[in-house]
């Protein structure tokens, strides 16, 4: 028995040097090893235009981009807003027509979202959401299906130009948008400038076309433009005027007051509307919010019509003394008779 002890104790140490030189084949890290990511579904085929519909029959706005070839990236980096806000919607639709998802990252913001096309942006949703943006692309290309192929993209214009520094600088973003004929069908873009490059950062469609107009409540939606802060006192635009009112010149300080002529004599030479009160529309003051007061108006005095004279009566005019008949020149006295003798 102990020969056999002394026998296994070598057998036992050969052995563990082997399995030391073999190397320990115990996996120690279980449970902290991360699980291998599914591989990337291979990219499918190009799918042809979706069949048009509404007022793409026959052709749809996809067929207008289908034949145009894709801007190089590095172009795409070196747009700006506003004067590049067409031609990023443009290159979005040249991506749905080919049905391309791997350049939305280059037209796109990191968080883009889709949604309702409203500018308070309900229902939005992300772009990306682990598919690679496929459910966007797709319903982008049912929107654009539906639209005429030569349908004209409205951006509205920045006024005053001064505003077009907010949306060049990133502060603001601007909208553009294309629109049925009936106007329920809308097809939207918010662009905001983002690491410099202009991009796309909402889009607002609908995956049916509407039968009717859809009103939500809720608070004011953003302004399609920016909208420029001015000074407390200083207006930002001119009141719109009723019918039949006259613009008078501000006092000087003063705000601007519109006052249309309704009460006679209020203002020199103006006609009064007809039907108007002291309390009508038309006749009150519309004063700026915010301006300082102006002096009251005095009224003008009314003008003095002289009345015309009474014409007088005809004066009789002095009789002319009677001429007297020119008289036949006295006879010579006859000469007297001599004396007798």
């Amino acid at each position: 028995m102990l020969r056999a002890l002394h026998l296994s104790l070598p057998s036992l140490l050969v052995a563990a040097g082997l399995t030391a030189l073999a190397g320990c084949q115990t996996q120690h890290n279980i449970g902290k090893q991360p699980h291998d990511r599914a591989a990337a579904p291979a990219a499918a085929a190009p799918r042809g235009l979706p069949e048009g519909s509404a007022e793409g029959l026959p052709e749809s706005l996809l067929h207008e981009y289908a034949a145009r070839d894709a801007a190089p990236a590095a172009e795409i980096r070196s747009w700006d807003l506003p004067a590049k806000a067409k031609r990023l919607v443009v290159e979005l639709l040249i991506s749905a027509a080919h049905d391309d998802t791997s350049r939305l990252s280059e037209l796109l913001t990191t968080q883009a979202r889709w949604g309702v096309p409203d500018r308070r942006e309900f229902d939005a949703r992300p772009v990306f959401d682990n598919d690679a943006g496929r459910v966007f692309l797709d319903t982008l290309r049912g929107a654009a299906s539906r639209l005429g192929r030569k349908e004209n993209l409205n951006c509205p214009p920045i006024m005053p130009p001064v505003a077009q520094t907010y949306v060049r600088n990133g502060a603001e973003p601007m909208w553009c948008f294309y629109g049925s004929n009936d106007g329920l069908d809308i097809l939207a873009f918010k662009l905001v400038l983002e690491s410099g490059s202009a991009r796309v950062d909402y889009v607002g469609m609908l995956t049916e076309r509407p039968t009717k107009m859809s009103v939500r409540n809720g608070v004011q939606p953003p302004p399609m433009t920016p909208i420029v802060r001015r000074p407390p006192n200083t207006p930002s635009r001119m009141p719109e005027l009723p019918e039949g009112a006259i613009p008078m010149p501000p006092s000087e300080g003063g705000p601007v007051i519109i006052n249309p002529g309704a009460t006679p004599g209020a203002i020199p030479g103006a006609t009064p509307t007809p039907g108007a009160t002291p309390d009508s529309p038309v006749t009150r003051p519309i004063v700026v919010p915010g301006a300082p007061p102006a002096p009251e108006l005095t009224p003008a005095p009314k003008p003095v019509t002289p009345k015309p004279a009474e014409p007088k009566a005809a004066e009789p005019k002095p009789a002319k003394p009677a001429t007297p008949p020119a008289s036949e020149p006295a006879k010579a006295p006859a000469p007297a008779a001599p004396p007798a003798p």
